[in-house]
């Protein structure tokens, strides 16, 4: 079974690697810790984790809760709070962003292990339940506006937010066949960009 792998951003070095420990000792696969929202960032995209642990408190212009906004608009990842502070501030900041959990510091391998392990499942779930109800709107509009099978996987994976590199690696063809593919979706559906498609196919 693949293990999980977990981000880690966390400003204070010996609570990330005490961290990074107990998870390697649950079992889990953690990244090295960034201490910042930029290294966050960086950590984010050349990692790739499954689910994020995130400081609150970064020391920095940008806190966790700042970056918790940039990860829901950029990656689809759940993330566990960390936090000395539970006041009701702190809370309802948090909150904003459906965070899977919110640890309260100092926590125990326990509460570690219990909080990524119902929050990756959640996900997972979640996720699994956006994908049918998706694929069941889409089939519809597909036979619509006569998509071929082709075109139905890439828009499909273009709904999952894979790339034109990404989907041409998955289906063994280029990019430029990508591109193409997508061009006579455009043409059928009448529009002129994947969300455009993704948006009108996704009309009920």
């Amino acid at each position: 079974m693949k293990k999980i792998k977990v981000g880690i951003v966390e400003d204070e070095i010996i609570i990330a690697e005490t961290i990074s420990l107990a998870l390697k000792k649950l079992g889990y696969l953690p990244t090295k810790p960034a201490y910042s929202y930029e290294s966050a960032i960086s950590m984010l995209e050349s990692e790739k984790p499954d689910i994020v642990l995130l400081d609150i408190n970064l020391n920095d212009e940008l806190d966790g809760v700042d970056l918790a906004h940039y990860i829901n608009a950029n990656h689809s990842l759940p993330i566990i709070f960390l936090t000395a502070n539970s006041d009701r501030n702190t809370i309802d900041r948090s909150k904003q962003t459906r965070p899977k959990a919110f640890l309260v510091k100092p926590f125990s391998n326990e509460d570690l292990f219990s909080a990524i392990e119902i929050a990756h499942f959640n996900h997972e779930m979640q996720t699994e339940e956006n994908k049918n109800t998706k694929i069941n709107i889409l089939q519809s509009a597909l036979e619509k506006y006569q998509i071929t099978s082709r075109e139905e996987e890439i828009i499909l994976m273009i709904s999952n937010g894979l790339r034109h590199k990404e989907i041409s690696q998955q289906l063994f063809i280029s990019e430029a066949t990508v591109k193409r593919h997508l061009s006579n979706i455009y043409q059928k559906v009448g529009v002129q960009s994947s969300i455009d498609a993704l948006n009108k196919l996704q009309e009920k």
